[in-house]
């Protein structure tokens, strides 16, 4: 069983560490099939880490050359599990709508083992993604992102950061390319920690593609 980043008793830093999320589904109090996922959990944990360690947003650069002097506190998912990577991400929240020809899709997504069905209905298929295997912690299933169809028509995709999405994007081209069309991105606001006030402040996250554009003026 894998265990979620420890709870934090000591002083919590800005400058010391990360606040790091985790999503699991777990079955509802009473529900009558226990291996069916009834609920969507989150949990936030901190994680303090020494300025000469591996900085957990993802940059592969010492915690001390990186994020620890910047002047927002960002927070970061963990993904464990995930096919070529490892360790953490930076959190940022996103959505994905994709058209989709006929019903062979929702077929396909069925029976992709990485893939957890929790509602089928013939107005709604919504599965969560738990990789292969999946990850059992003592709150539930370890939740990577969301698959939702409706209608046999449109994909909505959810994910915490940029890795999430472009696994589920990669599982969906794996499964069922040939049905599916062009996913169309959206990033939610993000809630920041100004660690100079302690105040939260809002940010726009930009697409990778936006951010590429702007390094080659």
């Amino acid at each position: 069983m894998f265990e979620t980043p420890e709870t934090y008793k000591g002083p919590i830093d800005p400058d010391g560490g990360f606040l790091c999320f985790v999503t699991c589904w777990r079955p509802q109090a009473g529900a009558s099939d226990p291996e069916a996922p009834g609920e969507k959990l989150q949990m936030s944990s901190y994680i303090p880490v020494a300025p000469d360690h591996v900085c957990l947003c993802g940059s592969g650069k010492t915690f001390g050359a990186c994020c620890q002097p910047k002047r927002l506190w960002y927070p970061v998912c963990h993904n464990p599990g995930i096919p070529g990577e490892a360790g953490y991400s930076l959190l940022k929240v996103q959505s994905a709508t994709i058209p989709v020809i006929g019903a062979i899709a929702r077929l396909e997504l069925m029976d992709d083992i990485r893939l957890n069905c929790v509602e089928d209905t013939p107005e709604r298929a919504f599965w969560i993604y738990e990789g292969d295997p999946a990850i059992q912690t003592s709150h539930g299933i370890m939740c990577f992102g969301d698959i939702e169809l409706q209608h046999n028509r449109t994909l909505y995709i959810t994910a915490l950061s940029d890795l999430r999405m472009r696994t589920l994007l990669n599982l969906l081209r794996e499964t069922c390319g040939r049905w599916i069309g062009k996913p169309q991105i959206q990033y939610d606001v993000m809630h920041i920690i100004d660690k100079r006030t302690g105040k939260s402040v809002t940010r726009q996250p930009e697409a990778p593609a936006a951010r590429g554009r702007r390094r080659k003026r």
